[in-house]
């Protein structure tokens, strides 16, 4: 087996060509990207070309890009795409189902998404340099419809996403937990019908996307379960076959290829939070398990921030490469829906619901990111880079979401605030210049 690059990336988001950009530090962040052996893109928007349904679930912004700027991938030199997460079924099944055929059309390997779930959570392979690469990937945020199935008697299957599934339970301190159901009791909340009760089929309606009944001795509402208990916190915790279902994928990839990588989109964080710096409970485990089982390395996104970076066993985690492309303005058109759902006139356009994400634009947190670049020689790792990339938040709409690569002071500050966040996990952050640019370096 000969030395191989893997460059890997955060989400990306655009609804237009980006190959017309002349800057320069553009440019050398794609010639970074082609200069590798493979690099890895996750793909956070649709293609359902002409005559899409909009689902009536929304799961954030619903967002679609035309068929033809999937050919902008291919020229920025992206090898290995993921498509697991919130957005993949913004246009239903048949959206997403056009979407794959586009992929397979233009022969780009796609992991993550399927016709059934067992496409979905197979491999996707690309052959570099000699070394036979595998990309797995899977989410954790979704809704309920997005989740690819599988065919039964008289049943088609239907295509969706590879998920981790995972159900959120709020621990209540004994002292006050009778009291607390007793108020949510006289509000009108069935609290009964909810219980962990034996004999009994779980399945709560309406669907809140629960899977598992509440643990022993509490309760759901709204798909959230609440539990006694004398420590008072709130945890994810993920459905255990869909745990051992990704083990085992990870496990064949790995007898197949030399090197494995996983992509996981998360935006939960710990505590209950949403899009944060923390790393929920579930996914720290998680990632050991995947390793255990032959993954090479771990690349996750969807908190559009930046999380730590850890080594397990000498195999990196990079729990959120936050985003690669954030060009979210160029989306041409919304469901009319949508706009009556976010309070605006059904005759609105899409400059008015960016006008509604003022503070969310305003985050400087999504406009740093880092390029992660993987060396493995004989299938061990050699080099892990963090190339600093600014989205130029400050920019105008038409201009803002396109990376490039960090001038010294934004790179310096952005592998600070990485080192700092990857301290927790014990990880240690170099940084160097290299070529007139920084470069955050982690010893093996």
């Amino acid at each position: 087996m000969s030395t191989v690059s893997i460059v890997a990336t955060g989400d990306s988001i655009f609804a237009d060509r980006l190959s017309t950009n002349p800057d320069p530090a553009f440019r050398k962040l794609v010639d970074l990207l082609r200069a590798s052996d493979a690099a890895i893109a996750n793909v956070e928007i649709v293609s359902p070309g002409p005559q899409r349904h909009a689902t009536p679930i929304f799961h954030g912004i619903p967002i679609c890009m035309d068929p033809e700027l999937l050919s902008e991938y291919e020229w920025l030199g992206f090898d290995l795409y993921g498509m697991a997460n919130n957005h993949a079924v913004d246009y239903g099944a048949d959206g997403l189902q056009r979407t794959i055929e586009e992929f397979e059309k233009r022969k780009l390997p796609l992991a993550g998404v399927g016709r059934t779930l067992a496409d979905a959570r197979a491999p996707c392979y690309f052959d570099a340099a000699g070394v036979k690469i595998a990309l797995i990937a899977a989410g954790s945020t979704h809704a309920r419809l997005a989740l690819a199935a599988d065919p039964s008697a008289g049943d088609a299957g239907r295509a969706g996403i590879s998920p981790i599934r995972i159900d959120k339970v709020h621990y209540i301190d004994r002292r006050h937990f009778d009291e607390f159901r007793r108020i949510l009791g006289l509000s009108g909340v069935d609290v009964k019908i909810a219980e962990n009760a034996p004999n009994r089929m779980y399945f709560p309606y309406p669907d809140r996307a629960m899977y598992l009944p509440p643990p022993e001795g509490g309760f759901a509402v709204e798909g959230v379960h609440f539990v006694p208990d004398p420590q008072p916190r709130v945890e994810t915790i993920a459905l255990q076959r869909d745990v051992e279902e990704l083990t085992a994928v990870v496990g064949q990839a790995a007898r197949n290829a030399d090197i494995v990588i996983v992509s996981l989109h998360c935006h939960e964080g710990a505590g209950g939070q949403w899009n944060g710096e923390t790393v929920p409970e579930f996914l720290q485990p998680l990632a050991y398990r995947l390793i255990d089982a032959g993954a090479s390395a771990i690349v996750n996104h969807g908190p559009h921030t930046l999380r730590g970076v850890e080594i397990y066993k000498r195999r990196p985690i990079c729990h959120s490469l936050s985003n690669f492309i954030y060009r979210i303005d160029t989306v041409a058109a919304f469901p009319t829906e949508f706009y009556e759902h976010v309070g605006l006139r059904a005759a609105s356009a899409p400059a008015d619901v960016f006008k509604l994400m003022h503070g969310f634009f305003a985050d400087p947190h999504l406009w740093d990111s880092v390029v992660a670049r993987f060396s493995w020689r004989d299938g061990a790792l050699t080099h892990l880079e963090l190339h600093p990339i600014t989205l130029g938040g400050d920019l105008p709409a038409s201009r803002r979401g396109c990376p490039v690569l960090a001038n010294p002071t934004d790179g310096t500050r952005i592998l600070r605030k990485l080192s700092e966040l990857s301290k927790r996990f014990g990880t240690k952050i170099e940084i160097v210049s290299s070529a007139d640019q920084l470069i955050g370096r982690i010893a093996l």
